[in-house]
């Protein structure tokens, strides 16, 4: 796996005038990786072409797809775990697999473990940030630690600031 350094180090030698052959010569690199990192700025992450083959638990996955199914409309505490699922398919089907390959498959079919996602793009007026703590303020009377909120609205640069007793903001 190549790194971000490395595709930097083929790009500047390239712009130093050195083929692509040269390159690989003189990094022990492919003349494919040489044309990658000429054409790519970063390392491109590796993607699965295709899905990975399952000889003994392809036929079973049906299978476990239907004990989540059902298992979706039972209460949380009563829900088969992967223990629990692997053993009947041993039990009840004749499962000849491994217990890691139910473990690995049951969080892509989880219905009840999606990522949970919340925008935090709020329209202008609509939310606010707010803090609160204790200041040190310059009175007449001397140094005091005074209590105070600062509040400041979503798409604003103006927070306000208002302590306890004062009346404007």
């Amino acid at each position: 796996m190549r790194t971000v350094d490395d595709f930097a180090r083929i790009r500047q030698l390239h712009r130093d005038g050195l083929s692509g052959r040269q390159i690989a010569q003189q990094l022990g690199v492919g003349r494919d990786t040489v044309r990658k990192a000429i054409g790519n700025p970063e390392p491109q992450p590796y993607t699965l072409a295709a899905p990975r083959s399952a000889p003994v638990f392809g036929p079973f996955q049906a299978l476990v797809d239907a004990i989540v199914a059902t298992d979706a409309t039972v209460p949380p505490k009563q829900r088969h775990t992967a223990t629990q699922i692997y053993r009947r398919l041993v039990a009840e089907h004749r499962y000849a697999g491994g217990y890691d390959q139910v473990r690995r498959y049951l969080p892509q079919r989880r219905l009840d473990r999606h990522e949970t996602f919340i925008s935090l793009d709020h329209p202008p007026g609509h939310r606010c940030e707010a803090d609160f703590g204790h200041i040190h303020v310059d009175l007449p009377d001397g140094r005091r630690l005074v209590p105070v909120l600062i509040v400041t609205w979503s798409y604003s640069n103006a927070p306000s600031g208002r302590s306890r007793g004062s009346r404007t903001g």
